[in-house]
């Protein structure tokens, strides 16, 4: 765990393979706004080899994140990244940051505005920030708001309004499978067959079949 202008080094006297996590300080003094504390300065704690499964998982995630060209998406990106700043602030920082408790959701009308909005512009690489601006809020905070509200995730809900559509417009049978990919944002054909058989439970083609 190596905070900012930290200089350090190392060596191995056998091959190794390593991941590294590296972010811009920002991200964090960003999240302590949705913390109960009111100061902008974050201190990480230097740590030489911590043991930290969920650090690692996270790392594993990106890692597989990059690898799969984007199949969950920048929404998926996003989460794990303010997951992991996060857990840095509460537990490798020299000050203890707490999130505040969710004990209501998203008002109506902004859960309303946000979910028009989703479902509006499918078809577009969605970001937290974008969605969370349009609550007025910041982007951490609304990942948990808008959970409390819908029992999904923003991402787990975006890629679900995706399937849905890809449902309509397969019934349609006025595009193509890959035609329909694009229109619903994913990267590749290979993307949207990959979460229709994880929410549908068939393929794309053979839930054409089955209409």
């Amino acid at each position: 765990m190596l905070p900012a202008n930290t200089r350090s080094w190392a060596y191995w006297e056998t091959e190794h393979q390593f991941i590294l996590l590296a972010f811009e300080p920002e991200l964090l003094t960003r999240q302590i706004a949705d913390t109960t504390d009111r100061q902008t300065f974050v201190e990480l704690l230097p740590l030489i080899n911590p043991s930290d499964p969920l650090i690692y998982s996270i790392g594993l995630a990106l890692k597989t994140e990059l690898e799969s060209d984007g199949l969950g998406g920048r929404l998926y990106v996003d989460a794990m990244t303010i997951a992991l700043m996060a857990h840095l602030l509460q537990h490798y920082s020299v000050q203890t940051y707490l999130a505040p408790t969710v004990v209501n959701g998203l008002p109506k009308h902004l859960l309303k505005q946000v979910v028009d909005y989703i479902h509006d512009h499918l078809d577009q690489e969605l970001t937290l920030e974008t969605l969370a601006a349009l609550a007025h809020i910041s982007p951490s905070y609304f990942s948990r708001l808008f959970k409390h509200s819908t029992g999904l995730s923003p991402h787990q809900y975006v890629i679900q309004c995706r399937v849905d559509r890809g449902k309509h417009l397969l019934r349609q049978g006025k595009l193509s499978i890959a035609e329909i990919a694009d229109s619903l944002g994913f990267t590749h054909q290979s993307h949207f067959s990959y979460h229709f058989i994880r929410l549908v439970g068939h393929t794309p083609k053979a839930f054409i079949n089955s209409q």
